[in-house]
Formats: structure tokens, C-alpha cells, sequence
């Protein structure tokens, strides 16, 4: 029995030698990675019991068992994490860590075992048996691992029952039962060693080596490494995004078909490589490109690619990258014409609202007497001036196009306050007295306050407070002289002092019920007279610089 122990022993060493370099050529995943740990494990533990089983004294006996165990306590161990792999079970790190650490610290305990007692409490020497072999006495530590290795088992047992139930399909079973039987056989060999049922033999040795050449029959009967190996490349190779794998120094490893598409269209149209996609990735922009692989798309839109980049990691280590490029043309014209779609429908519902407003201002403005000419010439006005400034060096990088037509649209605005103002002072003939005219100088304040209850939060942040600067302070004058807060200079927000000059001059050339309209030259000449007390100097100056333009929008009776 002894010789044909051997005998089993060596052919399994050598069986398990080849194995490994089989199963080590196999595409690298992490069950292959498990299943070299395996072998190694298996063949340190065969290769130290056949050793001790030919030893001739205890001091050999005792070197052969120290070389076992540089692979016995990792062998349950690495069993436990495929069976966990294999049947989907998530471990957490710590734990792998932690049982990791307990087989490395067995291994150290039995390496140093001449200077303590705690994993081996006695050894000796006997010739009984079926061979002369070491008698063990069994310490705490010793107990507590066999307690961890009946964990080991007891939980792959749970956890193959358990798959075997839930799965269906009867491959799956096939795979689960073979699962089951090695790890019945482990414990039933585990059970008649420690109960000295083998004559001193470690049947646990054979128990391993059986065991591993399960697994290697489970995976080459179902073919899991080429399943694996098949499933990958099809995803990549014919996967609709570009892949494009780079190694830690950035040397090119790998491309899929799509990839070397895009690679040819970009060097073919922009003269670029992989550098420019890593530049746009790590700027998140998109990728365009005249060429589109998209049948419906317009000849006059590019093809659009999102361009993203991974770093690849195993175990908090470093390989490389790849980089994504996916074809995103269709979202994003729908995005934009939806976007475009959106914004165009806004400025319908903003003018209706607005003209709505400023129908409202006009009604207001006819209780004084005033027909509504005076909203369409202030706001005339204010469009020719604010693109006049626009053009200048001075106000160019203050008045933007959208700063330029949210002011003139606000313009309409500006003495939308007079509602709170009584009839008899609105109607007046004649000049208002102290009395009256403190109660009209209140329609800058109430027009505030009317914009912040209708507008605010409908309207853009930007325009309301430009209509709101517009109401509150075109009567302020630069001087600090006007009302109702009496600020000067640039204190006065740029709106209301283009406004207070629009406003000026039409209320100087408009006939009003208690005054005829003042000509050209003379209005001319009072605006002259105010500038730098009433108007900002350049401002009255440019107004005045573009009188003629000035002039051919009054009394048009329409808005630019």
C-alpha cells in the first residue's frame, strides 16, 4: 500500500506539472489566476508529504513537513475563493485579506516550530503504520485553523447547495455537483485523518490532489477558458464603440475594428492620431469627423464621437488605459435641434409676454396724454444708441448683442410706475406744484416694485434687472441731483443713463399738454447744456454725435 501511495503521489506531481503550464497559457482572468494558485499550492504540499514519507529520520521527516507547508494552508484556502468565484459570490477584500494573513501566519507557526508550542504541542518520531512517519500533538492554534478549514467547507458547501438550487439549467447542476463531490471527499479525508483512521497516511494529501484535478476537468469538459476567451473577443472585436488599449508607457497594444476606423478617418482628415483623442478625452470635448457610419444624418452635420478615458486597474494596480470613443451623432443633433427648438419657442412666449407688458405701459402712458409714441421713441432711441455704443471702443466689452437687445426690449419698461400716479396730476395743465410733483416722483420707486412682482423669475436674471435699473433710476442725473435715490457718476446703473438721455430728448421734442414740442436745435442745445451735470458725457456726446440716425426713428409710430 505504501509503494502504491507513492507511486499515486509522483504520477500526481508530474500530472500536476503540466497543468500548470497548460493551464498558465490560458487567457488571463481571474479563475485562471486562481487555478495557477491552486497547482502551486498542491504540487509544495504532494511534493513535501512524498518527501516525508521517505524520510529516514525525524530531523527529515521535520524539513519534509515544513515544506508542506508552504502550500497545505493555502490549498483549502484558494479552494474556498473559486468555488466562491465560480458560484458569483462577492467576498469583501478585508476578509480574503484576513484569511490570507491566518494561512500565512499557520505557515510561519509550523516554520518555527522548534521554538514554541502553539501550533504543534508534541512531536515524535514512530516506525508503525503503514510507513515511519512524525506523531503530531495538536496545539491551540492547530484547533483553531481545523476550525477555519471546517468554515472553508461547511461554507462552499452552503454555497454549491445553494447555487445547485436556484440555477435551472442543467449544465449549471452538472458544473455545481462536481463542485459538491470535491468538497465532500475533502471533508470525509479531513475527517479520517484527524479521527487516525488512515494508519498515520495524511489522507488529506490525496483528498487536494483529487480535488484539483476536478476542477481541471470541470473547466476543460465546459470549456469555461475558452468560453471566457470566445465571449471577450466577440465583445471587443465587434463591440459598436472604438477600443483602443494603451499600456503604462502609452505604447499602443491594442485596437478593435472600430477603433481603426476612426484612427483612419481622423488621420485621413485632420492629420491626428491617439494624442489628439487623448487630449479631447482628458478635456471631455467631442470628437467630429466629416465621415459618418449613420445612414440618417443630414451631408451638412459631422459625425459626432464621445471620447472617454480609463485608467486599468487589477488590486490597486496600474496597466494601462483605454480609451472609448463612442458614436453619439443622432443624440446630439437631437439634442441640439431640440435645444434649438427650445430656444426659439422661449423668445416667442418672452416677446409675447414682453409686448403684453409693454401694451400694458402704452395704456398707462395714454392716461397722461401721451398716445404710446412716447414708449415706441424712447425705445427707438435707446436701439440706435446702444448700437452705436456697442461699435465704440469705450462700451465694447460692456454692451454685448444680448446686452443691446435686452435693453432696447426693456426700454418700454421705464415709466411703467406712472399707474400709481392719480389722474389729476398725470392730466395736469400747467406746472405741477411742490405737492404734486413729490407724489409723480414716486413712479420710479412703484414702477420697481411692479417689475419685481411680474417679471422677476420669469424673465432672465440679466433682462429683469436691466428693466428693473431702467424704472428705478432714469431720473437720476450724474451730478447726484435727480431722484428718487439721488446717486451720480457710474453709481447710476449704464441702462438708466442710456435711458435717462432717450428719455430727455424725446420729452424735449414731443409736444405734451402742457408744452409744444421743442426743435431739433434747441433740444440739441439743452442736451449740450446738461452734459456731465444731467447725462453721462459720453453718452450725450455719441447721442449727439448720431443725431440724424437719432431723428429718423421719432414718431415713426413702430418699433425697430
Amino acid at each position: 500500500m505504501y509503494w502504491i501511495l507513492l507511486v499515486i503521489q509522483y504520477v500526481g506531481m508530474a500530472a500536476l506539472f503540466f497543468e500548470i503550464l497548460y493551464v498558465s497559457r490560458q487567457h488571463s482572468s481571474r479563475i485562471q489566476t486562481l487555478l495557477v494558485m491552486l497547482l502551486y499550492a498542491t504540487v509544495f504540499n504532494i511534493a513535501g508529504y512524498t518527501l516525508e514519507m521517505q524520510a529516514a529520520t525525524k530531523e527529515l521527516a521535520m524539513q519534509s513537513l515544513k515544506f508542506t507547508y508552504l502550500g497545505k494552508p493555502f490549498i483549502i484556502f484558494i479552494m474556498y475563493l473559486f468555488v466562491m468565484e465560480y458560484c458569483g459570490v462577492k467576498l469583501s477584500k478585508k476578509k480574503v485579506n484576513l484569511f490570507f494573513g491566518i494561512s500565512v501566519f499557520v505557515a510561519a507557526l509550523v516554520f518555527t516550530n522548534e521554538h514554541h508550542s502553539l501550533f504543534y504541542s508534541s512531536i515524535s518520531y514512530t516506525e508503525d503504520g503503514l510507513f515511519p512517519h512524525l506523531v503530531l500533538g495538536h496545539g491551540l492554534f492547530y484547533n483553531l485553523y481545523i476550525i477555519l478549514v471546517l468554515y472553508f467547507v461547511f461554507s462552499t458547501f452552503y454555497v454549491c447547495v445553494q447555487k445547485y438550487r436556484k440555477d435551472k439549467s442543467e449544465i449549471m447542476r452538472k458544473q455545481v455537483t462536481v463542485l459538491l463531490v470535491m468538497v465532500l471527499l475533502t471533508f470525509l479525508c479531513l475527517v479520517l485523518f484527524l479521527f487516525k483512521l488512515t494508519d498515520g497516511y495524511d489522507s488529506t494529501t490525496l483528498a487536494y490532489l483529487v480535488a484539483v484535478f476536478l476542477f481541471q476537468r470541470l473547466i476543460r469538459k465546459y470549456k469555461l477558458f475558452d468560453t471566457l476567451r470566445l465571449a471577450q473577443q466577440e465583445a471587443v472585436e465587434y463591440m459598436s464603440n472604438g477600443l483602443i488599449v494603451l499600456n503604462i508607457y502609452g505604447g499602443l497594444v491594442y485596437t478593435n475594428p472600430e477603433a481603426e476606423k476612426i484612427l483612419e478617418k481622423l488621420q485621413k482628415e485632420r492629420s491626428e492620431g491617439l494624442q489628439y483623442l487623448e487630449d479631447l478625452a482628458a478635456k471631455s470635448e467631442n470628437l467630429f469627423l466629416d465621415e459618418c457610419s449613420l445612414l440618417e444624418h443630414k451631408n451638412s452635420e459631422k459625425c459626432v464621437y464621445e471620447v472617454s478615458k480609463h485608467g486599468i486597474y487589477r488590486d490597486d494596480k496600474y496597466y494601462g488605459r483605454m480609451i472609448v470613443i463612442t458614436e453619439i451623432t443622432d443624440n446630439y443633433y437631437y439634442t441640439e435641434r431640440l435645444q434649438h427648438d427650445l430656444d426659439v419657442k422661449t423668445k416667442e412666449v418672452v416677446k409675447i409676454q414682453r409686448d403684453i407688458i409693454a401694451s400694458f405701459a402704452a395704456m398707462i402712458e395714454a392716461r397722461d396724454g401721451i398716445t404710446g409714441l412716447h414708449i415706441k421713441n424712447t425705445g427707438n432711441l435707446v436701439t440706435v444708441l446702444v448700437n452705436v455704443m456697442k461699435k465704440d471702443a469705450r462700451f465694447a466689452d460692456k454692451i454685448t448683442d444680448e446686452y443691446a437687445e435686452m435693453t432696447a426690449a426693456a426700454a418700454r419698461l421705464h415709466d411703467i410706475g406712472k399707474i400709481a400716479i392719480p389722474d389729476r396730476i398725470l392730466q395736469k395743465e400747467g406746472k405741477l406744484t411742490d405737492e404734486e410733483f413729490a407724489i409723480m416722483k414716486a413712479h420710479p420707486a412703484e414702477g420697481a416694485k411692479i417689475l419685481e412682482n411680474t417679471i422677476q423669475g420669469m424673465e432672465s436674471d440679466a433682462y429683469y434687472q436691466i428693466a428693473h435699473d431702467m424704472a428705478l433710476y432714469h431720473h437720476e442725473k450724474y451730478d447726484g441731483s435727480g431722484y428718487p435715490c439721488g446717486i451720480r457718476g457710474e453709481e447710476i446703473p449704464l441702462s438708466a443713463r442710456i435711458m435717462g438721455v432717450a428719455d430727455v430728448y424725446d420729452a424735449l421734442r414731443s409736444k405734451r399738454h402742457y408744452k409744444d414740442g421743442f426743435s431739433k436745435e434747441k433740444a440739441m442745445a439743452i442736451m449740450k447744456e446738461s452734459r456731465g451735470t444731467h447725462f453721462d458725457a459720453e453718452i450725450d456726446d455719441l447721442f449727439l454725435e448720431h443725431i440724424d440716425e437719432m431723428e429718423a426713428v421719432l414718431d415713426t409710430g413702430t418699433d425697430l
